[in-house]
């Protein structure tokens, strides 16, 4: 499975893939050209890279850890930090997509938040406002089945809890998601590196 295929795929059990199409929160369906690939540059710093997308963000994490990113415009995943060296869902991604002008980072959580708790024995575990480069964000943690690969095969895709931290702030008419998502057991093990990664984001 290449890495464009790899990152569509995780991208679909970080459950973050959803069109924004509802809650004033409606995504740009006009038909377009083959969209412009998205430029992203990697800068070793220290023990650190720091990641830097034209999608308007840096974000860093330590520079040992593997990483998925892409400059395919039509996927909504921009970059994937694995933290396990067992599995591929044990990670923090960034997504982005447009949104309508006067969605707020709140609308962009609950529509998302909708496409996901029908998934079974879905519980949000806890809620809280932020900010994130001056902007309201909102952060939320749920927990629920989901259909994800454990592998780096396609075949390994089943159905697994998953215990999940999504960050969403809105700018410039784009919706950002910052994600960790980890299986419950491996949760705590990797909250901290993951959060050091999410309070690294920063738009630009």
């Amino acid at each position: 499975m290449n890495n464009r295929n790899l990152i569509t795929a995780l991208a679909i059990a970080a459950l973050i893939t959803a069109a924004v199409t509802a809650a004033g929160c409606a995504t740009n369906t006009s038909p377009t050209a083959t969209p412009t690939p998205i430029a992203s540059t990697e800068t070793t710093i220290g023990n650190n890279t720091v990641f830097s997308s034209a999608a308007g963000f840096n974000i860093t994490y330590p520079k040992t850890y593997k990483i998925d990113s892409t400059t395919n415009a039509s996927v909504q995943v921009r970059i994937y930090v694995y933290l396990a060296t067992n599995n591929t869902v044990d990670a923090v991604n960034v997504a982005t997509e447009p949104v309508d002008p006067n969605a707020t980072s709140q609308d962009y959580a609950t529509y998302s938040l909708n496409k996901v708790n029908d998934y079974p024995d879905y519980k949000e575990l806890s809620n809280n406002t932020t900010q994130i480069s001056g902007k309201d964000a909102v952060t939320f943690v749920w927990q629920a089945i989901v259909p994800v690969q454990i592998g780096t095969a396609e075949s390994t895709i089943q159905n697994t809890t998953l215990k999940v931290m999504q960050t969403y702030v809105v700018n410039n008419n784009h919706g950002y998601i910052i994600t960790y998502k980890a299986l419950p057991s491996d949760y705590n093990t990797y909250l901290a590196p993951a959060q050091q990664i999410m309070n690294s984001f920063v738009l630009t």
